[in-house]
Order: structure tokens, then sequence, then C-alpha cells
């Protein structure tokens, strides 16, 4: 079996995970906590890649290629993460087809959802983005299709990173869908109140639903 081969590791909020051009290898299974792949310019500004949430993994792509990491992977939230060395990542995708697959469906997952993230970073506004993001973490939380509560949600300036933005245009944003009750905040929890009306936002500035 796996499991014994499998290092369980635990993390503080705040704590770096994973360095960019750290060498090592491993790919890393979030069992609890959110987490954040990012990046730091020179300049000290923080660009924000995207969110891992529970049943998220990352790491694969240093594990295939051998270089080393590509970004840091910071915990939002305390987390329990188990390590797979990166030998048992070769020898799965060399004895198991379903893995393979598996990992290639999910690779060109995230190579969709990045080339999307990048045309919104060029061509939509900083209220959009948050519409968008928001419709996406909305998706992901259960819900009835038509609300759903994200939690914990990100803070402001969380969110500012993950978009691209400062923390005054996503709180302006996010004040005007308070207004239009379309979502309402409480404590690190926000209620999605009506999808369709989020959806139909974006819709309205974007232009495409």
């Amino acid at each position: 079996g796996l499991a014994p081969r499998l290092e369980q590791l635990r993390y503080d909020k705040g704590q770096m995970i994973v360095q960019r051009r750290d060498q090592d290898q491993g790919v890393y299974l979030l069992l609890e906590g959110v987490l954040l792949a990012n990046q730091y310019a020179r300049s000290g500004r923080e660009v924000g890649y995207r969110r891992l949430n529970p049943g998220a993994y990352f790491g694969e792509i240093s594990a295939i290629d051998g270089l080393p990491r590509s970004v840091n992977i910071v915990a939002l939230e305390d987390a329990r993460i188990a390590r797979l060395p990166q030998r048992l990542i070769h020898e799965l995708i060399d004895s198991s087809p379903r893995f393979m697959r598996a990992l290639l469906e999910d690779m060109a997952a995230l190579t969709r959802s990045l080339t999307d993230r990048l045309f919104e970073l060029t061509a939509i506004s900083v209220a959009s983005r948050v519409d968008i993001e928001l419709l996406r973490m909305a998706s992901a939380a259960s819900g009835d299709g038509k609300s759903a509560i994200i939690n914990p949600c990100p803070t402001h300036a969380e969110l500012a990173v993950l978009l691209g933005s400062q923390r005054e245009p996503v709180t302006r944003e996010l004040n005007r869908l308070a207004n239009l009750d379309i979502v309402r905040q409480t404590g690190r929890s926000l209620h999605i109140l009506d999808m369709e009306a989020l959806a139909r936002e974006v819709e309205r500035i974007v232009g495409e639903p």
C-alpha cells in the first residue's frame, strides 16, 4: 500500500511549505487547510497564482521534470499535508495508466485555468475579476446551485493578491455586491446569496456568460 510511504506533515498559518527554487521534488496532497501559490517581485509585490483547498495537490511539475520549484506555497490556514516522494510518483507513472491519465487531465485543467487567469489579468477590470473569482469559489463550495457559502473566505488583501490588484478596489466591489444583496459577509464566511445574479454581473461587464 501507499500509506507507509506517505509522510504526514503539519504547518501553521503563515508558514512556508515550499519555496521557489527549492530542489525538493516530492508531491504534496493537502488534507486540511487552505494554501496559496505565490511569488514575489523584486519590488516586494506579492503575486498570487491560485488558492489550494483540501483534496488539491501540488509539486507534480517538479516531480516530473526534476527542476526546482517554480512558486512558493504558503499556508493561509493551519494545514495538514501528506508528502509523496518523487520515487513513488515515478513508480506510479510507470505502472499505472489510470494514475498517468488522471495526472495529465489535472495538468490540462491547470493549464486552462492559468490561461483564463492570464486573460482576466490583461483584459478585464478588477471589479469583474472579483466577481469571476467569487463565482469560481462559490461553484467549488457546497450549495444548491442558487446560493453558496465560501468558508473561509479570503480577506480583501488576499483576494487582491490573487487578482493582481490592490485591496481598495476589491473592497469597493464587495461593498457594491453587498448593497445589491448578492453577497453578505459574516465573520470569515462569505454568503453568495444569489449566484445567478452574480453570474449576470459577470456577463454584464465582461460580455460572456
